[in-house]
């Protein structure tokens, strides 16, 4: 390891599938965490898999999926907690704070391997990230 690489800024991503692809390791138990850096040539990335090993690819695209839920049970547990607490616009307060959007968000992301196979990661996602992510692409 380089001491270019052991500063660079790392997106940490969370893999739904196609992990497998990130080492040439037997792993008994599937890939569902890794970081991604930014390579030295444009469009190029590295692929780290924590205890495992790193691996150079050039990414070809990144396509985001955005999506969030909101969960009614917490913003009813809120709106009564918070009538309990401070009266009717208390409850208003705990229900707009119990139901608050979670960001569900997934994105694809193809990265082309030295041998010249393109693979797909199915990647949990958030904005800032997919941002992050893209801007890698030469």
């Amino acid at each position: 390891m380089s001491w270019k690489e052991l500063f660079r800024s790392r997106v940490p991503i969370q893999i739904l599938s196609g992990g497998q692809v990130l080492t040439d390791k037997q792993i008994p138990v599937p890939i569902t965490s890794a970081s991604i850096l930014k390579g030295d040539k444009p469009g190029e990335v590295i692929t780290e898999v924590p205890f495992a090993d790193k691996k150079r690819w050039h990414l070809v695209n990144i396509e985001w999926e955005e999506s969030s839920t909101r969960s009614a049970s917490k913003a009813a547990a809120g709106a009564m907690a918070g009538t309990v607490v401070a009266g009717p616009l208390g409850g208003i307060a705990g229900a707009a704070v119990g139901g608050k959007k979670k960001d569900i968000s997934k994105a694809y992301i193809y990265l082309l391997g030295e041998d010249g196979i393109e693979h797909a990661l199915h990647i949990r996602c958030d904005q800032k990230q997919y941002t992050q992510i893209a801007s890698y692409i030469g």
